[in-house]
């Protein structure tokens, strides 16, 4: 049975709905930065709720992006933040972990002491992550971190870093959703055009 011209019409209307849903999701997110590619910061904790960030800058593979490169900006651009920092490396090869944010006067800092919850535990998704060395991070779920710093983590466009007060345990709240809905709604919406061309 085929379709008829308006059914055509309304099924290509819910595809393109479903695909635009992430990014109907994503309207919240505090933007940062500038630049033409895009990374994301997530921040989640009982205090903070959970914070978005979409952070614009201008990706270069030859220069060491990483995780400390978006939390930077992020805290440049919100003056209601801040952040105590950790390093775990040394000054010249850095592995920074996040210790402490403060928001609005109001300060969550990871127990020093056993068994060492709640802490600021790191998730990554897309771009590259691990220790001792970096590699490529599945996009569209969240793995475990090991430092916002490179050589352990590595940004590319459309990755996502999140910094969540709990356990460890537990994933952020904050699906990381890669960026190919954006190019299947350019492709739903060539297709349509050509499809109309075709039956006129």
């Amino acid at each position: 049975m085929k379709l008829s011209q308006s059914r055509r019409g309304f099924f290509l209307a819910v595809v393109a709905g479903i695909c635009l849903f992430p990014s109907i999701s994503k309207a919240a997110n505090i933007i940062v930065g500038t630049g033409s590619d895009t990374s994301y910061l997530v921040l989640q904790s009982t205090n903070l709720g959970i914070r978005t960030y979409e952070v614009h800058y201008t990706y270069n593979s030859g220069t060491s992006q990483d995780g400390f490169t978006l939390l930077s900006q992020v805290l440049s651009a919100d003056s209601f933040l801040t952040a105590g920092l950790v390093n775990f490396g040394s000054v010249l090869a850095p592995n920074y972990f996040v210790n402490s944010f403060t928001f609005s006067s109001i300060t969550e800092t990871s127990v020093s002491s056993s068994p060492y919850v709640p802490y600021w535990a790191h998730w990554v998704s897309g771009g590259e992550a691990g220790f001792p060395s970096a590699s490529t991070v599945s996009a569209g779920t969240w793995s475990s971190g090991s430092g916002i710093s490179s050589p352990y983590r590595f940004i590319a466009p459309g990755s996502w870093d999140a910094l969540y007060y709990s356990d460890g345990s537990s994933l952020p709240s904050v699906a990381p959703i890669p960026e190919v809905s954006s190019t299947l709604l350019g492709v739903i919406g060539t297709l349509v055009i050509f499809r109309r061309r075709r039956n006129s």
